[in-house]
């Protein structure tokens, strides 16, 4: 049987029902890189060799975008990984070198190339000197030779 909204009983204000606001926590918008500073938060606590399988595919995936994607891909894991404790970003970027080791040279220097560009692109100086206190290739004789052509051709 349907009741027609005519037919409806009419509330009298003694029946009113009691009508409360439902609480909600408070709205937080989260930007892309704490959402990727929780996931790599996350991946610290898998085992070594899982962690270095995991740098490993996302090296690889990084690697596979097309440029734009790519850069945009590794300025915000680099983004998430300044926002770390700095030994956990340490611990992040030895995994990703040691999973890079096993790179052809071709592949290991564009990303080396890959990660250059974006800290030089994305980033400003304040940042770059933190990303050298946990990124060893920065330090490397690589890295320095690789960051003095860039500035000798700008």
């Amino acid at each position: 049987m349907t009741t027609n909204v005519s037919e409806r009983p009419a509330v009298t204000a003694a029946h009113e029902p009691t009508r409360t606001s439902p609480t909600y926590p408070p709205i937080q918008v989260l930007r892309r890189s704490e959402v990727e500073r929780q996931r790599y938060e996350d991946l610290l606590a898998l085992p070594t060799s899982e962690l270095r399988d995991h740098a490993a595919l996302e090296i690889r995936a990084e690697l596979d975008l097309p440029l734009e994607a790519q850069r945009q891909a590794i300025h915000t894991r680099l983004t998430a990984w300044l926002e770390l404790e700095p030994e956990d970003a340490r611990i992040l970027a030895r995994t990703w070198d040691e999973a890079a080791a096993g790179l052809s040279e071709d592949d290991a220097r564009r990303r080396f190339e890959a990660e250059r560009d974006s800290m030089l692109h994305g980033f400003r100086f304040q940042d770059f000197t933190r990303f050298a206190e946990f990124m060893p290739w920065l330090r490397s004789e690589f890295g320095l030779a690789m960051f003095g052509q860039t500035m000798r051709a700008a």
